[in-house]
């Protein structure tokens, strides 16, 4: 990790350098435009003729800047994330339609209790179940001893 930090700290320095010396010399490349242009336009001319030409520059730089061609990396990475998004998509509409299904089948056991137990309040179609097969069980237990 501190190498890569080094690495990109000495190349921040060093990119800051020749931006620095960039600029120096565009500076010195506009002076000595403006000395040639001013002794035979005028000074007045040679620095509209050089402002224009900065502004074309710059333009023509920011449209080079602003154009988005994708290399083959960036439109390979964009079709797996294509597949990938659709790939989740697929799997979000299963698990969805699973949902949805067990929704219904919690609803169904819902309204089967509701069915079994309509109309006793006290519920007692579900609690006499338990002493009516402990009945069951001692009445086919004596039915063996007999």
């Amino acid at each position: 990790m501190r190498i890569r930090v080094r690495h990109a700290a000495r190349m921040t320095v060093f990119s800051a350098g020749a931006l620095a010396a960039a600029v120096f010399a565009f500076g010195m490349l506009n002076l000595g435009a403006f000395n040639a242009l001013a002794a035979r336009y005028g000074q007045t001319d040679a620095a509209l003729l050089l402002a224009v030409g900065d502004a074309l520059l710059a333009f023509v730089l920011l449209m080079i800047a602003r154009r988005r061609t994708p290399s083959a990396e960036e439109a390979m990475v964009d079709e797996l994330r294509a597949l990938a998004l659709a790939e989740l998509s697929k799997d979000a509409a299963g698990l969805k339609a699973q949902a949805l299904h067990l929704q219904h089948q919690v609803t169904s056991i819902g309204e089967g209790i509701a069915r079994v137990t309509k109309g006793d309040p006290l519920q007692l179609g579900l609690s006499s179940i338990g002493p009516i097969l402990a009945l069951v069980t001692r009445m086919l237990g004596r039915r063996k001893d007999s």
